[in-house]
């Protein structure tokens, strides 16, 4: 790769995250400020907190019959739960799509976002079910998290037609044989997901539930 293309993706990659200033819920103190880590910061924390329904839903239900609501539904927060769940999607796959147009790994990185994510429910989590429940109905997943998936995956959609193009433009004649990938090339092509998964090791996590 030469050395502009090299640049260009420190750039693309390691953007910060503007902060968004209209109102809406804002990131919380501590949240990273990269454009990427902040992806993986945000898939970690809205994972959580799909996990953490699941345990609380016979609250919900019990917090609705006391305080009353006009929405009827078998299982509560379903239709939140599904806009959820999309969500979770687009910004795992900005995040995908940043690793794979890095032209250096950086899962490492996402995986230790994605983890401080996931801790900010590590607290309530240590209460009962019922102090869960609250502190579930109160979070909302911060406003920049949509719009800096979307324009994470717009920068390596662009970055990653730039190798493509790069790499063709560099390919050895057809009678000559390509050079075998190296070590750095092996490792550019991990990504959260081979790590959660278990590729790197047995003793890796298991991985939050990815649509």
């Amino acid at each position: 790769m030469t050395p502009a293309l090299v640049l260009a993706a420190t750039l693309l990659m390691g953007q910060p995250a503007a902060d968004t200033t209209g109102g809406g819920e804002p990131l919380p103190p501590g949240a990273p400020t990269d454009s990427y880590e902040l992806a993986a910061w945000c898939y970690g924390a809205l994972s959580e907190y799909l996990t953490v329904y699941e345990k609380v839903v016979p609250d919900l239900r019990d917090i609705d019959k006391m305080f009353g609501t006009s929405v009827v539904e078998e299982k509560p927060y379903t239709s939140d739960m599904s806009a959820a769940r999309v969500e979770l999607k687009l910004i795992g796959e900005s995040v995908t799509d940043a690793e794979k147009a890095s032209p250096q790994p950086i899962a490492q990185r996402g995986l230790g976002a994605l983890r401080q994510g996931q801790s900010i429910w590590s607290l309530a989590e240590t209460k009962t079910s019922r102090e869960l429940a609250r502190a579930w109905l109160l979070w909302a997943l911060p406003d920049r998290c949509d719009s800096n998936a979307r324009e994470l995956a717009q920068r390596s959609l662009l970055f990653g037609k730039a190798l493509s193009y790069n790499a063709d433009s560099s390919s050895p004649p057809a009678d000559q044989p390509k050079a075998a990938p190296t070590p750095d090339d092996t490792a550019a092509a991990t990504t959260i997901d081979s790590i959660l998964s278990g590729s790197q090791g047995a003793g890796a996590p298991s991985p939050p539930d990815k649509p």
